[in-house]
């Protein structure tokens, strides 16, 4: 079908291709998901870039005969550690006074787009905020006001270009002729966080399997997106290091703990014949982790560049799911706002580990018949494919 839509999600865990198309409203009418494990990545670098290729065309293929799909445009997500955004204050002065249309807001959308920056490509592009005549007051939209110059902070995303070059080659072998690419942490913005909650400067933290990602947005805009490596992988080769078991019982211990229970000195929550894992063991080796991730969050989130009392969010599947670390984690980044835990609302996605695919999948249905205008209009006009 021409209206499918195609989307590879990629995670430091999974590549995952879905196949489908909207039915009507916020309903998706699923034809194929594929999942593939891999090695992953770190520090922008994958760990075995075979092994990632490999993941991806097996996942691809997969959901495409699985569909019997014949679309030839496929989106794929970029993660935080593969991105980067640049923030701009563009302006446009017409020759008279009048009302603000489309076309103006597209034309100032792109006359900032040119970038030099080396190795990267500008991948998505959305305003942060919008004012007129010079005016301090700012808009979320603009269309239909009366102006003689119209300004706006844009926010552009940019993809390494290694990065795009790889999942060119691996689409265009594959007989894609048109390949897009989405911010899988502005994806998660826009499509987990409702209008009012992106009105003014938030935070979305992303802590994934080996790399997370912490975004600091407002409006439709990023402001800042910095990547960091570590992961809930990483709690889980805790244990096993630490206890000295095999990692599929330390994830099992990962799984199963709950931090907010107090435990007996004695008491196992993993066995097998030759060894007991204890719950207090386990408490204390997440806390040690999560110590850390308190303090790189911290550290993005300074009191210096951003507001203490900014709504932070998190998701993803690191530790969302783990009974207790929300709260072990708020206690230790010992903020002034509770943190909420997002999830999507796409029926089949209802977890924070399907964030990423949920998000990425709505962003693309709606790209595939925009132009920038469109998008915003989409936004403006009540938000998430309500």
């Amino acid at each position: 079908m021409s209206s499918d839509i195609a989307v590879v999600d990629v995670t430091s865990r999974l590549i995952t291709s879905i196949v489908g198309y909207k039915r009507a409203q916020s309903v998706f009418a699923i034809k194929a998901i594929k999942e593939c494990r891999h090695q992953g990545y770190a520090d922008g670098k994958w760990y075995d870039e075979q092994d990632t290729v490999d993941a991806v065309k097996r996942s691809i293929k997969a959901a495409m005969k699985e569909s019997g799909s014949r679309s030839r445009r496929l989106f794929i997500s970029v993660p935080g550690e593969f991105a980067t955004t640049v923030l701009k204050d563009v302006s446009v002065s017409f020759d008279r006074k009048r009302r603000v249309v489309d076309d103006d807001i597209d034309y100032l959308m792109k006359k900032g787009g040119s970038f030099y920056e080396a190795g990267y490509t500008v991948i998505n592009t959305s305003a942060v905020c919008f004012s007129v005549e010079g005016s301090d007051r700012l808009y979320g939209d603009i269309r239909g006001l009366e102006a003689r110059q119209i300004s706006a902070r844009i926010s552009y995303i940019l993809a390494e270009n290694s990065y795009i070059q790889l999942f060119d080659a691996i689409a265009t072998e594959l007989g894609f002729r048109d390949i897009r690419y989405i911010s899988t942490e502005w994806a998660e913005c826009v499509n987990l966080l409702e209008n009012e909650q992106r009105e003014g400067t938030y935070a979305l933290v992303d802590i994934g399997y080996l790399s997370s990602a912490v975004c600091v947005g407002k409006g439709e805009g990023l402001l800042d997106l910095k990547s960091f490596s570590m992961g809930g992988g990483h709690i889980a080769g805790d244990i096993c290091e630490q206890l000295d078991i095999p990692f599929d019982m330390a994830e099992s211990a990962k799984r199963l703990v709950d931090l907010n229970l107090d435990y007996a000195d004695d008491e196992a929550i993993v066995a097998d014949a030759k060894t007991e894992v204890l719950g207090l063991d386990v408490q204390r080796i997440v806390y040690e982790r999560l110590v850390m991730f308190a303090d790189t969050i911290n550290s993005i989130l300074s009191p210096d560049k951003y507001p203490t009392y900014m709504n932070i969010y998190l998701t993803g599947e690191g530790i969302s799911s783990m009974r207790g670390a929300k709260k072990m984690l708020v206690d230790i980044m010992d903020r002034p706002n509770p943190v909420e835990i997002l999830t999507p609302r796409l029926p089949g996605f209802v977890k924070p580990e399907d964030s990423t695919r949920a998000s990425v999948l709505l962003m693309a249905e709606t790209l595939s018949k925009t132009s920038i205008v469109s998008f915003f209009k989409r936004l403006f006009s009540g938000g998430k494919n309500k």
